[in-house]
């Protein structure tokens, strides 16, 4: 198969935008020393970044019969990681692109859509970085030249030449309704979380009316992922995200979260408890429950969850700690009945000592049948190594020394992710985090039986495996029991498998 990859220019001069051909996915060469483990069975030949969409059934679709519930997955997978723009894999952002393109153009006839459709329609995102890029800002200004409402948040830990260049132009008062945004509460960096040290880290694109990828006309489009904007964080490294569309209930949630965020609202240092407390504010009507056939009209338990797309969407910052049962991870892998056929993966950017109640968890689990697995990010530079692991694996020495105590050896290897994936295939027990969650064969969870429902769940989004992730800053993660969303995951581990980076790590 051969394909091409297009470069743009947002870069430094933002306000000045062309249109450029979209660029392609790029190839994965094989690997120069051996993947992690013979065992796994290599990437399909045909794997793409950019699989078919996934209709999910529903008694009735919240925005008609032409707008059903639909799930996508993107992903970038550099060629050489962290090495040049040549190299890189623009796949992910080109999809991120054609989201906001669709705000105002139709991709069906290539023309603008009606003015009263663009003025009508809105885009809001929220990244924390965005240096070198050369993607997505530019249409984000389109966008906003064509009418539509424009909102972005970035953070301010992490400004570049190219977030100051967007900056400018989306504040021309030549636009319409448009505007870009940086928080800070006191010593806190984030837009929810007031704690020190806190930083605005989620990675969303809401876009309210616009396209499916095979140009199916599609409303309350909701992304989330692992990847910034461009550069080591973007297009050179791995990367992922999922979209959900037509998803109402999601779609109330998710927005309002957005406003929060905008809004710098005072939600202290529970996200979860805030949602729940005003869970009306986030929530669908009761009437619209009962006819789309949710499970709760209200996220009363501080998480936004739709039985008809299997998603489940946690924001942080989360009061958790190893013990209370409200760390997503956690609670995932204390819902894992092992045995031998258990499988779990991780592909991480980082993993560090905080969070060690995990790797003793993945310990048991691994001790009780479960084949364990996970590829971290591989630290080149020597500035990053201090600042992390201080080891050329971005997985700290503390966890590495819980993993050495397991009997049925739980391998590590190093390449160039920056996702926060976990990939578990495994009966699972029902979820008390979540209490709302229906398996994916529709099993409700007064029925769930003790002994678990083989399961397939990806565990995604913008929070690594750090302390401050998930106690501290502004995050995302997503659940999903989609098995076709899984598989094009699991299509991703395999790639990253026979990438030019990966190494084996012994430790």
């Amino acid at each position: 198969m051969s394909l091409l990859l297009g470069f743009g220019s947002v870069a430094s001069n933002a306000e000045n935008v062309t249109e450029e051909p979209a660029a392609a996915a790029t190839p994965t060469a094989a690997p120069t020393t051996p993947a992690p483990t013979a065992t796994e069975e290599p990437a399909a030949p045909d794997a793409t970044t950019t699989p078919p969409p996934k209709v999910r059934a529903a008694a009735a679709s919240p925005y008609g019969s032409n707008y059903p519930v639909t799930l996508e997955t993107n992903f970038s997978r550099p060629f050489k990681a962290i090495s040049s723009s040549a190299n890189s894999d623009f796949s992910l952002l080109n999809d991120l692109e054609r989201l906001i393109r669709g705000s105002y153009k139709d991709p069906r006839t290539g023309k603008l859509r009606p003015a009263s459709v663009r003025r009508s329609n809105s885009v809001f995102m929220s990244i924390s970085r965005m240096e070198n890029s050369h993607r997505v800002g530019r249409e984000l200004i389109r966008a906003a030249k064509a009418g539509v409402k424009v909102r972005v948040i970035h953070g301010k830990a992490s400004q570049s030449k190219e977030s100051r260049a967007l900056q400018r132009a989306l504040k021309k008062g030549s636009l319409r309704d448009s505007n870009f945004k940086i928080c800070q509460k006191g010593k806190s960096l984030a837009c929810l979380s007031g704690l020190n040290g806190a930083i605005m880290h989620s990675k969303i694109l809401l876009v309210s009316n616009t396209f499916t990828r095979d140009n199916k006309p599609a409303k309350a489009a909701i992304w989330s992922g692992s990847a910034n904007l461009g550069g080591p964080s973007g297009e050179r490294t791995y990367n992922n995200g999922l979209t959900i569309y037509n998803d109402k209930k999601l779609w109330y949630g998710t927005r309002q979260m957005w406003d929060d965020m905008y809004a710098e609202r005072n939600v202290g240092n529970n996200y979860l408890r805030y949602i729940d407390k005003h869970a009306s504010r986030y929530g669908i009507s009761e009437s619209e429950r009962k006819k789309f056939g949710y499970t709760k009209a209200d996220p009363v338990n501080g998480m936004f969850y739709s039985n008809l797309a299997n998603v489940t969407i946690y924001a942080t910052p989360i009061l958790a700690t190893p013990t209370n049962g409200k760390d997503p991870v956690l609670n995932l892998l204390n819902r894992v009945v092992p045995d031998d056929q258990c499988r779990i993966r991780l592909q991480e950017n980082r993993f560090k000592y905080r969070r060690i109640a995990v790797a003793q968890k993945l310990v048991q689990l691994a001790d009780q049948g479960c084949k364990v697995s996970g590829v971290y990010f591989e630290d080149d530079l020597k500035v990053n190594r201090v600042a992390h692991c201080q080891l050329h694996i971005r997985i700290c020495r503390p966890i590495l020394d819980v993993f050495k105590t397991s009997s049925r050896r739980i391998e590590a290897a190093w390449a160039k992710p920056h996702d926060k994936t976990i990939l578990v295939e495994a009966k699972l027990k029902k979820n008390r985090l979540n209490p709302e969650e229906v398996a994916i064969d529709g099993t409700k969870p007064s029925s769930w039986p003790s002994d678990g429902i083989r399961t397939k769940l990806v565990q995604a989004g913008s929070a690594a495996l750090t302390g401050s992730n998930l106690v501290v800053s502004d995050e995302i993660t997503t659940e999903t029991t989609d098995p076709a969303v899984y598989e094009d995951y699991l299509q991703h581990w395999k790639s990253i498998l026979k990438s030019n980076e990966i190494h084996s790590y012994p430790y």
